[in-house]
C-alpha cells in the first residue's frame, strides 16, 4: 500500500508510539485487502465492551492509552456490557464491571466522546453524503451507507481505535464506488408491515445476499428511520451486508436501475410465507421468558414513548423482567417528559449506555429471552447459552402482562 511522507514517518515511530503502533495496524489491514492507499475520514465510531474485546481488548486499548495516544477525529463509543450508571442494580458482579470500567477510563483518555450507543446518527456522530467515517458497529454501518449517503466500511475492533487516532481507513470495499453497486435485488409483497416485518425482511435480505449488495423495493411509504435503522440492523447480523439500496430513500438511488447501474440482476420475491419462516427459524422454544430484552439496537425517544403508551395500565407478571435499552441522552429525555415513569410504573426497567446483544445474560441468570430484535435473536441463539423467542411487540406486551 502507498503511503505519503507524512505517514511514512508515522510509521517509523517519528510521532509517537501510539501512532506507529496504529500506523502498523491499518498498513497491515491494508495490505491484506490490497488497498492502495489511506483517505481521510471525518469521523470515528468503535468498540469499547469488554463482552467482546475481553481482557486482551482492554490490554489493546490501554496501551494506546498508555503510549500517549488521542483520537485525531471525532469518535463515539458502541454501548458497554454494563449499565454505566446503574450496573449494582442489576446483578452485574464486580469483577466484569471492573474490566468494563478500565475500557471506558482507556477510552476516555484517547479522547473519545462519552455517548455509549450504538445509534450514534441518532443523537451525537451526524455525517453527512458522500462523507467517509470508519465506523465499527454493524447496524450503523449499514445506516450510515444506506440511509445517509455517506461512506464506511465495518471496521473491526483494534482497527476502528487505529482508523480513528490516525484520522485515515484504507481506500477499499464500501468506499469505491464500484463496490457500491447493488448486485441483486428484493421485491417486499408483504401489504402491511408490523415491527416486526422489518426485522424480519432484513434478516431475510442478510441470509440471501451474501456478499452481494441489495437492493429493496416495496417499503411503505410511511416508514421511518427507526424502521430502517432495525432492518438494517438485522440484515447487518444476518449476513456480510453493509449497504442496502432503499429505492426512493437512498441518496441516488430513486430506481432500481440507479442502484444497478442499469445492469440486470436476480430479483428475489419476499412475501408473508419468507417472514414467516425467519420467525419460526428465530424461535427456539415455546417456553415462557424470564427477560424481554427491548432495543437492539438502541430504542429512540419515539419507541420508547410507544412502548410506554403500550405499558400504559398494565403490569409484568411475576418471575418475568422487561428491560428496554437506549441511550444516555434518550433516556434523559424520557426522564424529562414522563415517559421513564410510565415504563417503570408497570414493572419493566430502562437500561442506558449497554444492551442485551453485549450483557453477560447466563451470568445474570436468564435462561430464555423473549425480543422483536432479530439482530438479537441471531446472536443469542448462535451463542447458544440462552434461548431465545421472537415475536411482534404488541403481542410481548399482551402475553407478558396483566
Amino acid at each position: 500500500m502507498r503511503l505519503d511522507s507524512d505517514q511514512e514517518r508515522i510509521l517509523a515511530g517519528e510521532e509517537g508510539e501510539a501512532k506507529q503502533f496504529a500506523m502498523e495496524i491499518v498498513t497491515k489491514v491494508g495490505d491484506a485487502v490490497d488497498a492502495e492507499s489511506l483517505v481521510p475520514i471525518k469521523s470515528a465510531h468503535v468498540l469499547a465492551h469488554y463482552s467482546s474485546l475481553h481482557d486482551a481488548g482492554v490490554e489493546v486499548l490501554e496501551r494506546f492509552a498508555e503510549k500517549g495516544g488521542k483520537f485525531k477525529v471525532p469518535t463515539t463509543v458502541d454501548p458497554a456490557s454494563i449499565d454505566l450508571q446503574d450496573w449494582r442494580s442489576f446483578g452485574i458482579p464486580e469483577d466484569y464491571a471492573r474490566q468494563q470500567f478500565r475500557l471506558c477510563d482507556a477510552y476516555t483518555k484517547l479522547g473519545g466522546i462519552q455517548c455509549w450507543t450504538c445509534v450514534q446518527y441518532q443523537v451525537c456522530n451526524f455525517p453527512k453524503p458522500m462523507e467517509v467515517v470508519a465506523w465499527a458497529e454493524s447496524s450503523s454501518v449499514v445506516f450510515a451507507n444506506s440511509v445517509i449517503g455517506c461512506r464506511s466500511n465495518k471496521i473491526t475492533s483494534g482497527m476502528d481505535v487505529a482508523c480513528a487516532i490516525l484520522g485515515v481507513t484504507p481506500m477499499f470495499g464500501m468506499l469505491a464506488d464500484e463496490n457500491r453497486v447493488a448486485r441483486v435485488a428484493f421485491r417486499a409483497s408483504i401489504g402491511r408491515f408490523s415491527d416486526l416485518d422489518f426485522r424480519s425482511l432484513g434478516y431475510f435480505i442478510g441470509k440471501r445476499a451474501g456478499a452481494r449488495v441489495p437492493a429493496l423495493e416495496g417499503l411503505p411509504s410511511n416508514v421511518t428511520s427507526d424502521d430502517l435503522k432495525h432492518l438494517g440492523a438485522a440484515a447487518a447480523a444476518a449476513g456480510p451486508v453493509t449497504m442496502i439500496h432503499y429505492l426512493g430513500i437512498t441518496p441516488g438511488s430513486a430506481s432500481l436501475g440507479d442502484a444497478t447501474r442499469g445492469e440486470k440482476v436476480e430479483t428475489i420475491d419476499v412475501t408473508r410465507e419468507e417472514l414467516k419462516g425467519v420467525e419460526e427459524d428465530l424461535n427456539q422454544t415455546g417456553s415462557m421468558p424470564d427477560l424481554v430484552a427491548l432495543g437492539v439496537p438502541h430504542l429512540s425517544i419515539s419507541e420508547l414513548g410507544f412502548l410506554a403508551k403500550l405499558l400504559e395500565g398494565r403490569r409484568l407478571k411475576k418471575g418475568i423482567q422487561l428491560y428496554a435499552y437506549t441511550s444516555s441522552q434518550a433516556f434523559e429525555l424520557s426522564e424529562k417528559t414522563g415517559i421513564l415513569s410510565d415504563i417503570v410504573s408497570a414493572g419493566a426497567r430502562l437500561s442506558q449506555s449497554t444492551d442485551a446483544e453485549i450483557s453477560p445474560l447466563k451470568r445474570l441468570g436468564f435462561n430464555t429471552v423473549l425480543t422483536n430484535s432479530a439482530k438479537l435473536a441471531e446472536i443469542v441463539s448462535s451463542e447458544g447459552e440462552v434461548q431465545v423467542r421472537y415475536a411482534p411487540l404488541k403481542a410481548i406486551v399482551d402475553e407478558v402482562t396483566s
